[in-house]
């Protein structure tokens, strides 16, 4: 490869860039945590599904899961749902009985990329010959096809019951800006326009033999997407070798993601900017030309003194694709990755931009914005202080902060995810179901290919944790019954409270010692509440997965995260979250007695104004730990006489709520009022006790308890 300047221009600035980099986050520690927490999340979202009845398996793919982001640029979460009830056959012999069967046609008017899939019989290998749905579409030869606006139409129709904002872009269809959701189907085999891509030539031995087997096992997927330019696209399904794509993104070193990330940096700042709505350059654009530099280029460039060449090249692949009107899929043969995104006018203007920017050896880089990189880099070519800068351990705090609660958030969401199907069941039912569904969860597999042997290891880490949650209410509500019927609590409800300690520092304990305090064994509970209040130090960060904490908007304090990002690649530790805690109306007899207002919060025509996350609990008792943990002080010291320690720990509840540094971890804040002004009442302070019932009420008017806390103590009057 000819350089443009002398070489040590390039040397400098390359070691300069990197630096910058990975001040913004871009290292192998902080790609390790983004791939390992999204890993996770994949893996747990696949196995509630499974418990769920749903035969769905969950893929996370993009930026955010294969670390090749920065807290600048606002990446979103692109999730694929994948239907495994449907077998996708790419010919007759594949026909399974009594399965839904789709065969891959290749009709004369399908692009490269697409296909349509023709609706077969379960119980005979033969086409169907009725339609028996609005999704199935019959073509003027009679064979019928499916269409591919099946899910818009049910994201569509859920969204607005939801009452929630409807989002497109593409195959995409969501609720938020944050979430890109595809769904698909999965092709065990490749299509014929992939053969070439393991049988062309390789200067720089990239991907290997092995690699490739791999790729070809994971098969592809297909996804409701026709092509832009199609009259028929509502019956024309995308092939995507997603996974491909994943595998090979993480075979990638870090060198490879210092390049893509600052062609990603110049797309957003520089070379999106100056097309100025006129066509737009995506990322997989410039994820493709990665792929083509990383496997034609010999692996002695791509060291760290040659970045700035590496970047180069894949600026000279994209602009001589501009010259061709043609940018090539890197695995699937005959497909324009321009269609739809840039005309022939479109594609000058980005010619002239990267001209620009390869004529002018990358200089625009110096006026970058997203994460202060031009900044950066003068930093670091001049040495200067810049007062507005974020240095390097505090980005990774804030990455890492983020990771862990976004995790921890979605590991609660699932938990009520499992427990949606509960209300109407008796405690004793409720307990044979949750038993049932510990049974199952033990002994599920989800179907892995042999190249995802990681998501194996994690799916029975998220097996044995989803385990213990449903542990901690099968513990409480068993516990429930036997208090309520005066029989002795047995051991095996011992042994489930002991199994699910450890789902993080407060939770599974405060019930523990809530189901103490109900029982009457005070000495007992308070040992457990010392316990918890030695556990819940300073670096603990509250997590609610109510839905009452944004984890892209809420900031995890900086002790957590500070002590969160000197542990390792998982950062979902348990020691140092407190989440909320859950009673379920059959755990009642488990519940300090004001809690279980809680359970009936709705007045009136409360319950037509909930929102989709709050329909779920909003029938159960939830408080933030650390108030929780005060209030069971304050009940069980007083029932043991204790009155210093009694009003010790009125005190601390006070402060979990008034005090502004802690503010911000108070996710149910009404609930943890209401505690408070139940220790008035009991200090015969009814006035006080009233005063901060109408404040929660004047906080959330409706489906608060405050509203009977209210009713109960004026009718004393």
């Amino acid at each position: 490869m000819n350089r443009y300047v002398s070489g040590w221009f390039y040397d400098v600035m390359s070691l300069r860039l990197i630096a910058a980099l990975e001040d913004m986050g871009v290292t192998e520690l902080i790609v390790g945590r983004r791939r390992h927490t999204f890993l996770q999340d994949e893996s747990a979202e696949s196995v509630t599904n499974k418990l769920s009845g749903l035969n769905v398996v969950s893929y996370h793919f993009g930026s955010m899961t294969e670390g090749t982001t920065t807290p600048g640029m606002g990446s979103d979460i692109d999730t694929l749902y994948c239907d495994d009830d449907v077998n996708i056959m790419s010919g007759w012999p594949e026909w399974e009985h009594g399965r839904e069967n789709l065969l891959m046609v290749k009709h004369v008017t399908c692009s490269p990329q697409h296909y349509r899939l023709q609706e077969a019989r379960r119980y005979l290998p033969l086409p169907l010959t009725q339609p028996y749905n609005e999704y199935c579409v019959t073509d003027h030869d009679g064979k019928i096809y499916r269409s591919n606006k099946q899910f818009a139409h049910l994201m569509r129709r859920t969204v607005a019951g939801d009452n929630l904002p409807y989002v497109h872009a593409g195959p995409s269809h969501s609720w938020s800006e944050m979430y890109d959701l595809v769904y698909a189907y999965r092709c065990k085999k490749l299509p014929a326009e992939c053969d070439s891509w393991f049988t062309r030539p390789r200067p720089g031995q990239w991907p290997t033999q092995e690699m490739q087997q791999f790729a070809r096992e994971l098969g592809c997927f297909l996804i409701p997407d026709g092509h832009c330019d199609s009259e028929h696209s509502a019956v024309e399904w995308r092939v995507s070798p997603s996974l491909i794509e994943r595998h090979l993104m993480f075979s990638m070193e870090i060198i490879h993601i210092h390049c893509y990330a600052t062609l990603k940096l110049l797309k957003k700042d520089t070379i999106n900017p100056y097309l100025n709505g006129n066509g737009k350059l995506t990322s997989f654009h410039c994820k493709t030309a990665l792929f083509y530099a990383r496997e034609q280029l010999l692996p002695e460039m791509w060291t760290v003194d040659r970045l700035f060449d590496c970047i180069i090249y894949c600026l000279e692949l994209l602009r001589d694709w501009t010259t061709r009107g043609h940018c090539p899929h890197y695995i699937m043969d005959g497909v324009n990755l321009f269609d739809g995104k840039l005309n022939s006018e479109q594609r000058g203007r980005l010619h002239t931009i990267l001209s620009v920017i390869i004529d002018t050896h990358l200089a625009p880089l110096a006026f970058v914005e997203t994460d202060n990189l031009g900044v950066r880099l003068l930093h670091n070519v001049y040495t200067v202080a810049i007062w507005d800068m974020m240095p390097r351990r505090a980005v990774f705090q804030e990455i890492t902060g983020f990771l862990s609660v976004f995790g921890n958030d979605r590991i609660m969401k699932y938990v009520l995810i499992l427990l949606d199907d509960t209300a109407e069941r008796s405690p004793d039912e409720l307990c044979l179901y949750l038993h049932s569904m510990i049974t199952q969860l033990s002994l599920q597999q989800l179907h892995r290919h042999r190249s995802e042997q990681a998501l194996c290891r994690l799916d029975a880490v998220n097996r044995d944790r989803c385990i213990r949650h449903l542990q901690q209410h099968l513990a409480s509500i068993a516990a429930s019954i036997c208090i309520q019927r005066g029989i002795h609590i047995g051991d095996r409800i011992w042994s489930w409270y002991s199994a699910s300690m450890n789902t993080d520092v407060a939770s599974t304990r405060l019930k523990l010692a809530s189901m103490l305090y109900c029982k009457g064994d005070l000495q007992l509970a308070a040992d457990v509440l010392d316990d918890v209040e030695r556990k819940y130090d300073y670096t603990v960060q509250a997590v609610c997965g109510c839905g009452r904490m944004d984890p892209f908007k809420s900031k995890p304090h900086e002790a957590f995260t500070e002590a969160v990002n000197e542990e390792n690649t998982d950062v979902l530790s348990t020691n140092r979250v407190a989440y909320c805690v859950r009673f379920l109306p059959q755990e009642a007899f488990c519940v300090p007695p004001i809690l279980h207002y809680e359970m009936v919060r709705a007045v009136g025509d409360d319950i037509q104004h909930r929102d989709v996350n709050e329909r779920r609990w909003m029938n159960w008792a939830v408080v933030d730990s650390r108030p929780f943990l005060h209030y069971l002080q304050y009940l069980t010291f007083r029932g043991l006489g204790l009155r210093h320690r009694q009003l010790q720990a009125g005190r601390s509840l006070t402060d979990s709520i008034e005090d502004g540094h802690r503010h911000h971890q108070l996710f149910h804040w009404e609930t943890a009022r209401h505690l408070l002004a139940h220790c008035g009442e009991m200090e015969n302070r009814p006035d006080q006790a009233l005063r901060l019932y109408l404040k929660s009420q004047s906080y959330r008017p409706r489906n608060n308890a405050a509203n009977w806390h209210i009713l109960r103590l004026t009718s004393r009057q």
